[in-house]
């Protein structure tokens, strides 16, 4: 595997009111599958010092390809949906490329 990630995937969201405890419990256990998949370096839930509502999971990935097999899996699109109950609205996602 690659010494650095060629994608790091930063997701950010906005907690739905009394959901915050469950959105970072759901967070984590998608940051422990991602650790565990193919291609990925590791996965976090994060908290900001910038932004004290908002959520952030941060993934490094050895590719593209990786992170979208891990995203399209069964289980990633179950957890997806469970997400949606959680959010206050649409999460915000951005792959950052080293450049």
């Amino acid at each position: 595997m690659a010494e650095h990630a060629a994608v790091v995937n930063v997701s950010r969201y906005r907690p739905a009111p009394g959901k915050r405890s469950d959105l970072m419990a759901a967070m984590k256990r998608m940051a422990a599958r991602a650790t565990e998949a193919n291609g990925c370096f590791g996965a976090q839930a994060c908290e900001s010092d910038q932004d004290r509502e908002d959520l952030i999971a941060v993934s490094r990935w050895d590719s593209a390809q990786a992170l979208e097999a891990f995203s399209s899996a069964a289980a990633s699109v179950a957890e997806q949906e469970h997400l949606k109950g959680l959010l206050a609205g649409q999460a915000r996602r951005e792959n950052l490329r080293p450049v």
